[in-house]
């Protein structure tokens, strides 16, 4: 990049970084999450590091903290404020740690260090002045700010209760000459009180976040309105006057001291021994935060040693010796580079932005989706663009808005194809729907999603058929379908670049032991439109299947997964008849020893079409999960006669279904949704979710009025809250189980 281009990036971001913290700071509104503000911030950082030339006094990176309310009294702070730097990974802390050991000198030191939860809320400092009779009394609260001046937001700090007038008495503090104690805090507002502040809220109104429902209520003119917001406070920090006047050595004093004068402190410290721990630590956090009352977003490291500390001194900005250890950022800001059409399996094309690598959730995204043309044309997309980036633990990364005011110029606008990127087809865009597909059948991008699909983990689960094996087998014309899978031979894997005697082998052990295969896994393979995992699984549950006893040619806790031993003789003895590469394989145990007596529910693949096509769309969708569009679906994918012939294609090549384990049990849960929270003391949350499924329930992961049980472990959290809000009944594990065993 050269000069002129940083400077115009920079005086854009600059621009762009002072509205989102107008909206955040000042109107307590927020269009974008802090991740984004952030985000924003380190690409100014890093532009300024590089063209130091180009930083000026007013740049957000050289000031600290919010801008001031113009409608509040502005009042010098008695002691600076200072920031904290923020770290998002252990390569982050590691680099920390050695900037102290040269500051120090001291390459082989490790720092002690106190870990407080890093509380999101407003950061406030109080101030207690000395009396006549040696009290102190609390005379001044203030924002911020700067960090040289704030905010005077004495009259709204009055209304919080754990705020005392005047301090409890200290020996040490009364025989010094200190005048001012500074206590430094985070007023925070709970989960539960923001939302009931939002429920009296218009839409437009409403607090997007606890953090900004503080920031607005500690700001209003009114105390009253302060008072009705129920806010609280947690203190941290004293000024270095008062810890050196009463002979403190480190910060777990500070936060001991600070209880002893009666105020509230956070009491979820920790003091580690090196920062090293702080991973595993903030690990612990991110799995509670959750059962919190209040939002944290990570954790703040303060070197436990205050000479130290003092050795460390501070930057411009924020002290060496304490950092923001936060979680992995679901959102961050990335450029466009390009954007890509993806074909999938049912000839659906994705458009996928093409991004500069952005660290989200823990992990480096270099691609997101843009859903469909639709969606570009709604976020005004251009290829050069700066954008917001999401995702949510697993799910696939996501374009949600542009950075328009940090559009380049010659910013390119994509327009949709009429051919498809793989084969040149035509695409078709269906009526009320807004995705494009790929009308030729024999695509052959739509046939390597189709085939990876099948092998995939919640599938067929066949291990060693990656998407570059895929890929040649179809290009060789061994497979043209998913089911030619269970016909490959050892001569035709032995074509395969790579393909040696070891792993041929395990590929055609896999594939054996994939004849025995789920229902609901057999039914998420075949790719039937609207039906995922969930739907499977009801599916397998419920429709009155015709079975028969069979005998698995694996365990049957294992199906799928099941790997061991397999003779290549058989091949060879069909091949050498002249029985070609479909004849089918007679089936044998994989382990070492043979199952014996081992005897399953299955259904045969010709009894799983007759029964869907005896269904009707009407009574599919009475089926509680079943919808009248997945219905339909269903229907018209069993009426299509090329589907049909796939399906008994696969009962050539060996497989059969096993029927779901507790399919037979009473449906004492039909009808019944429950949501779990908490630890239960021994049933683990998949096997809980697994027992009511079993018995026809539905589990969601959030309460509401439809919720008619809430499980309840130990830390129960929000939800359980909620439950109460609502009068849903709430359960402990005993209750549950006393309920399932009455029916047994």
């Amino acid at each position: 990049m050269t000069k002129s281009e940083a400077q115009a990036r920079i005086t854009a971001l600059r621009a762009e970084i002072r509205q989102r913290n107008h909206e955040y700071f000042i109107l307590n509104k927020s269009e974008v999450s802090e991740a984004v503000r952030d985000a924003l911030k380190k690409e100014l950082i890093e532009l300024e590091t590089e063209f130091p030339g180009l930083v000026t006094p007013d740049s957000p990176t050289q000031r600290v903290g919010a801008p001031i309310d113009g409608r509040l009294p502005k009042v010098a702070h008695l002691t600076k404020k200072e920031s904290l730097a923020d770290t998002f990974s252990s390569e982050d802390l590691t680099e920390w740690e050695d900037q102290m050991r040269r500051a120090l000198d001291k390459p082989d030191q490790n720092f002690e260090c106190v870990a407080e939860l890093k509380i999101d809320g407003l950061n406030i400092t109080l101030i207690f002045e000395r009396q006549n009779d040696g009290e102190y009394k609390f005379v001044r609260a203030l924002t911020r700010g700067n960090g040289v001046e704030g905010g005077d937001v004495t009259h709204t700090m009055r209304t919080i209760e754990s705020i005392p007038f005047s301090l409890r008495p200290n020996d040490k503090l009364k025989s010094s000459d200190t005048r001012f104690v500074e206590v430094g805090g985070e007023v925070y507002m709970s989960k539960k009180t923001l939302e009931k502040i939002n429920k009296n809220l218009p839409d437009d109104e409403k607090f997007a976040n606890p953090r900004n429902a503080a920031a607005g209520s500690v700001r209003q003119l009114d105390p009253q309105i302060a008072a009705d917001r129920d806010m609280q406070i947690f203190c941290y920090g004293l000024n270095e006057e008062v810890s050196e006047s009463i002979n403190l050595s480190n910060q777990s004093e500070i936060l001991e001291t600070i209880a002893s004068l009666g105020l509230p402190i956070n009491k979820d410290y920790s003091v580690i021994k090196k920062v090293g721990e702080a991973d595993a630590l903030l690990k612990k956090w991110e799995k509670k935060r959750d059962s919190l009352p209040y939002e944290i977003d990570g954790l703040v490291l303060k070197v436990n040693d205050l000479q130290t500390q003092k050795d460390l001194g501070s930057t411009a900005k924020a002290p060496r010796w304490a950092r923001a250890y936060k979680f992995a950022a679901e959102q961050g800001t990335a450029v466009i580079q390009d954007i890509e059409l993806q074909v999938g399996r049912t000839g659906a094309i994705t458009p996928v932005a093409l991004l500069t690598p952005v660290q989200l959730a823990g992990t480096t995204v270099t691609r997101a989706t843009l859903h469909n043309e639709d969606e570009i044309q709604r976020l005004d997309i251009r290829i050069g663009d700066t954008v917001i980036v999401q995702k949510a633990g697993d799910i696939i990364p996501e374009v949600v808005e542009a950075l328009t005011n940090l559009r380049k110029k010659g910013a390119r606008k994509f327009h949709f194809p009429k051919h498809c990127p793989s084969c040149s087809g035509d695409l078709s865009r269906p009526e009320g729907e807004a995705v494009h597909r790929c009308t030729n059948p024999k695509c052959s991008a739509v046939r390597q999603e189709r085939v990876e699909h099948t092998v995939s983990r919640y599938a067929f689960n066949i291990e060693g058929l990656g998407n570059e094996t895929i890929e040649d087998l179809i290009e060789g014309r061994f497979i043209s379908d998913p089911a030619d899978i269970f016909f490959l031979t050892e001569n035709e894997l032995s074509q395969i670049p790579l393909f040696k005697e070891k792993k041929i082998e395990n590929v055609l052990t896999a594939i054996d032991g994939a004849r025995h295969v789920p229902l609901d896994r057999l039914i998420f393979a075949l790719g039937i439109r609207h039906v995922g995992r969930e739907t499977a699984e009801i599916l397998a549950r419920r429709l009155p299947w015709k079975t028969k006893r069979v005998t698995p040619s694996c365990h049957p806790e294992r199906s799928v997964l099941c790997h061991g031993e397999r003779s290549r003789t058989m091949t060879q003895n069909a091949e050498s008849k002249g029985e070609g590469r479909h004849a089918f394989r007679s089936q044998q145990s994989l382990f070492n020893e043979p199952q014996k007596n081992v005897q399953l529910e299955a259904v045969t693949l010709s009894s799983f079409l007759q029964t869907l096509q005896s269904s009707s769309p009407d009574n599919l969708s009475q089926i509680e999960g079943i919808g009248e569009v997945v219905a339909e679906s269903i229907i018209n994918w069993v009426n299509d006669e090329d589907n049909r012939a796939l399906v008994h294609k696969f009962e050539n090549g060996g497989v059969t279904c096993l029927i779901p384990e507790g399919s037979t049990v009473e449906q004492i849960f039909a009808g019944k949704t429950f949501v779990l929270t908490g630890t239960l003391p021994s049933l683990s949350r998949e096997g809980a979710k697994k027992m009511i499924k079993e018995r026809g329930g539905k589990v969601s992961s959030s309460v509401s009025k439809n919720t008619d049980y809430v499980l309840a472990g130990a830390d129960p959290g929000s939800k359980a809250n909620k439950a109460k809000e609502l009068e849903v009944r709430i359960i402990d594990e005993n209750t549950f189980t006393s309920m399932i065993n009455v029916c047994n």
